[in-house]
């Protein structure tokens, strides 16, 4: 047939498709054969595997239907289940290729344990076939049906299988050993030197997976394993076993503590790769390095200039690891200074958005602050064209910019206003909202631009669960007397625009500044008595709950402010005789401002704690008996008895201002897996009944979960109650750090008006210090260290500290440790300080730890930290809170 007759032929078979109108229809259930399939009819059919010819076409397009029930989610009871198993079984007796692999595949759906035997009888005989084919796959099919009773009858064909020369068989054997060793490890162990001859085969998978199998033998003998790794260092291996290495290494230098020697020609090696030739190596290796924090920034140059090299390439997937691999570099602060924007910036206008969306995330963190304003505007106008996932990563390195340089917080402001505009998802948007939270928090100069481009968004915004979100945030500020009365214009817009929701947070922020903001009260007062004829009940009662606690007579008794204190104490120091022996009325306030007043700048400042002036909110659980009481309440409660011992409890704090209507406090009481949180609960209003307090909390750290809740039934008025919520940190981990967001929800009863509330407090923070008790050794501390026989965890971070002095400060702060050996004092002459720490672990296990401050012009601060304990999980856990 010539080429044209062929053409003519394709061009009439589609004319003939086109006039066809079932054309398609008729495609779609060639497609699909077995759309209207009956699981009784193909059982039904089942019954040919018993016929003694056996029909091989048949069988195969039987066991085809099967399969395809499986996989549309049909079930199969036992007896049927049975039934078919016997019936594949039998099916062995066909020599057929394609109908064998059938069987194999069926085997794993149906296997019933008390006739394995068969099965296993039949996969022996085949593995030991001289059909490749059958012994590729029986080789396969095994570990699915094998147990420990049929292990020793089969190791000979599995190490004969190991040693073949075929290729795929071998492979298929090493494979089957993987699966097996899950089953019986100590079994698979005695084929260390069939497996160890397969590493130096010529043929790329079998390298591969022997090298795989290796490692899961040698797990328990790191020594050796280390020995094997140094051993294959010296060969030359094919790329895919030579990536496998890689890793292996990558594995050991991070994890564990390797003797010097091993360590330098491990690292040797890995400089080595990265001039390899084969692509996946070099990356490999790559990667490795970056992950090594013994390793100097010169160290590494020649790896970054390599990886650079990549960033020129025409191959869209060379640039994109390379990218990868200098995003991972830089999630250590301290390598930073090897990446220089202007290599990477042209990647920006890449036509591949994943390409330039990474190019934009790396950018934001190593750009420098006189540049961020340009990249800024230069990434908005990509922002667009970038996906969901890549935008929330682009604002994850906007907050990390506005962490590390909080002067350039307008361009940060302007740029977040404009991801408001931008097509994007709620998460997105939501995250966004985020930040300004914690410009508003972090940022004081930035408070009031965040607070008013946060209110000038839910002008604009069309989702309900954004604007409750911001609307929330404004009610916090609005209670702190920190938000400006700009605000409430634009808040009271949304009493007339939104829906029944919105319009009871609304009236919640118009209540805040009715409270605390005297000024405005005329204007608020009318606003919100037009709120109290709005339509929805739960809008009238919070109008009209904030209209009469604005009219509330106040306490005329005010607590005495610390200044006032120290007044009284000076005053009485110098009068003390005077006061004793006269009968007047010596003490008169007016008296004492009068002096304070005369003798200001020389009244030296009390030490007295804010706290002390509310002492009936602050219940501190420091003393013995209070601690031992916990202890024993806990033990004996039937909820919580599951958490273990107590080992320690925090200071009382304060959530609410000592004004409110709701006094609260929490105290965080700490266990071994386990933190409890017991919120104090006092209500101050009269003729208000609390019933059903509860708490719904937001929790920043996936390692820390909600586990339980014992809510409050009632609170009666002037009463206070408890509430006590059970919390999961993440076993693997000692240390966890989470901001803690509580809002109160109860039913409110008031002279016999029932109706739903709730109360946003403020927020909290567990904190790392929060599971350390600082504790002075009696020895020095350089003989605690030496006498503490376990392994040191070391690490070197680049922190934002201005100087010595602060960057000590902070970390006793961080990790609530005790300082030893006076070592808080600076010795000026030195290039670097050494800050000794001490510390005990939920008062059960004690932790040392050496922190090495240093500066360097051109990074700034420098801590190497070195840690040792009773525990190496919890060492390396302490290292880490840093990072």
């Amino acid at each position: 047939m010539s080429t044209l007759q062929y053409v003519r032929e394709i061009i009439s078979k589609q004319i003939s498709t086109l006039s066809n109108p079932i054309g398609e229809d008729k495609k779609a259930l060639e497609s699909e054969p077995y759309h209207n399939l009956q699981k009784s009819s193909v059982l039904l059919e089942s019954r040919c595997f018993n016929d003694p010819q056996l029909q091989d076409k048949k069988c195969r397009q039987i066991l085809s239907k099967l399969i395809y029930l499986i996989n549309q989610g049909e079930k199969f009871n036992d007896q049927e289940s049975l039934s078919l198993f016997f019936g594949i079984t039998k099916l062995f007796s066909s020599n057929n290729v394609d109908l064998r692999r059938m069987i194999y595949l069926m085997i794993k759906e149906f296997k019933d344990e008390n006739s394995m035997y068969v099965v296993i009888s039949c996969l022996a005989k085949d593995i030991t076939s001289k059909n490749d084919l059958f012994r590729i796959n029986a080789l396969r099919t095994l570990p699915y049906v094998l147990d420990q009773s049929n292990l020793v009858q089969l190791d000979r064909y599995l190490k004969n299988a190991i040693l073949e020369k075929s290729q795929p068989i071998s492979s298929a054997a090493l494979i089957a050993g993987l699966q097996i060793f899950r089953i019986s490890p100590d079994f698979i162990r005695k084929w260390t030197n069939e497996v160890a001859d397969r590493l130096n085969s010529k043929y790329p998978q079998n390298s591969f997976h022997a090298l795989l199998l290796l490692h899961e033998i040698k797990s328990n003998d790191k020594v050796t394993f280390t020995k094997i790794l140094t051993g294959l260092t010296k060969e030359t291996l094919v790329p895919i076993a030579n990536m496998q290495v890689i890793r292996f290494i990558r594995e050991i230098l991070n994890t564990d503590e390797l003797d010097q020697q091993y360590e330098k020609l491990f690292i040797e090696y890995l400089l080595r790769q990265i001039h390899k030739s084969q692509e996946i190596v070099i990356f490999e290796a790559c990667k490795a390095l970056c992950d090594l924090k013994s390793l100097s920034n010169k160290d590494l140059q020649p790896m970054v200039q390599i990886v650079t090299v990549f960033l020129q390439s025409s191959n869209v997937i060379n640039k994109f690891v390379a990218l990868k691999i200098l995003n991972r570099l830089i999630s250590n602060p301290i390598r930073r200074s090897l990446i220089t924007p202007s290599q990477i910036e042209p990647l920006i206008q890449d036509s591949n958005k994943s390409l330039s969306s990474l190019a934009v995330s790396i950018l934001l963190k190593v750009c420098q602050e006189t540049n961020i304003e340009r990249l800024l505007n230069q990434i908005y106008e990509y922002l667009n064209d970038m996906s969901d996932e890549f935008k929330i990563d682009v604002l994850r390195s906007v907050k990390a910019l506005a962490k590390n340089s909080p002067t350039k917080w307008k361009s940060i402001i302007s740029f977040l206003q404009q991801t408001f505009k931008c097509e994007a998802s709620q998460e997105f948007k939501k995250y966004s909202i985020e930040i300004f939270e914690f410009i508003i928090h972090e940022i004081p100069e930035a408070r009031e631009n965040a607070i008013m481009a946060l209110a000038d968004y839910i002008e604009d915004c069309q989702q309900s669960a954004l604007q409750l979100s911001v609307l929330s945030i404004l009610n916090r500020e609005a209670s702190k007397k920190q938000c400006p009365t700009r605000v409430i214009r634009i808040v009271n817009n949304r009493l007339h625009l939104e829906d029944a929701e919105i319009r009871a947070a609304a009236v919640g922020v118009l209540g805040k500044f009715l409270l605390h903001y005297p000024k405005e009260k005329a204007n608020l007062i009318e606003l919100l008595q037009a709120a109290a004829q709005d339509p929805d009940e739960e809008v009238r009662n919070r109008s009209r709950f904030y209209i009469s606690e604005s009219a509330a007579p106040k306490e005329e008794n005010t607590p005495l402010s610390i200044e006032e204190l120290d007044a009284i104490e000076a005053y009485l120091q110098q009068n003390i005789q005077e006061i004793q022996q006269s009968n007047e009325e010596v003490l008169q306030l007016e008296k004492i401002m009068a002096y304070a007043e005369q003798n200001k700048g020389k009244i030296k400042k009390t030490e007295v704690l804010q706290e002390l002036v509310e002492e009936e909110l602050i219940q501190t659980h420091e003393s013995e008996s209070g601690f031992e009481t916990y202890k024993k309440l806990f033990k004996e409660s039937t909820i919580f008895c599951d958490y273990g011992v107590l080992r320690k409890s925090s200071r009382a704090q304060n959530l609410t201002d000592s004004k409110c209507e709701y006094l609260v406090t929490v105290v965080k009481h700490f266990f071994d897996n386990h933190i409890i949180l017991e919120y104090k609960v006092k209500n101050t209003l009269d003729n208000v009944t609390l019933s059903d307090v509860s708490l719904e909390l937001t929790i920043k750290n996936v390692n820390l979960q909600f586990e339980r809740i014992v809510p409050a039934k009632q609170i009666q008025p002037q009463c206070a109650s408890n509430i006590l919520v059970g919390l999961q940190f993440n076993p693997n981990l000692r240390l966890v750090s989470s901001n803690i967001q509580s809002i109160l929800t109860f039913t409110v009863n008031e002279n016999g008006t029932t109706y739903q509330d709730e109360y946003q407090t403020e927020d909290f923070i567990i904190t790392y210090s929060d599971f350390f008790l600082p504790i002075q050794w009696f020895k020095k501390f350089q003989t605690e260290w030496e006498s503490l026989k376990t392994q040191e965890m070391s690490a070197t971070y680049q922190l934002d500290y201005k100087n010595t002095d602060i960057a000590i400060k902070e970390l006793v702060k961080h990790f609530g440790f005790q300082v030893c050996d006076n070592s808080d004092q600076i010795q000026t002459q030195n290039k670097f300080h050494t800050l000794l720490l001490s510390g005990k672990y939920l008062d059960a296990k004690s932790a040392l730890v050496i922190c090495q401050i240093g500066f360097q012009q051109n990074i700034g601060c420098v801590l190497k930290i070195k840690c040792k304990s009773e525990d190496d999980n919890l060492s390396t856990n302490i290292v880490e809170t840093l990072g």
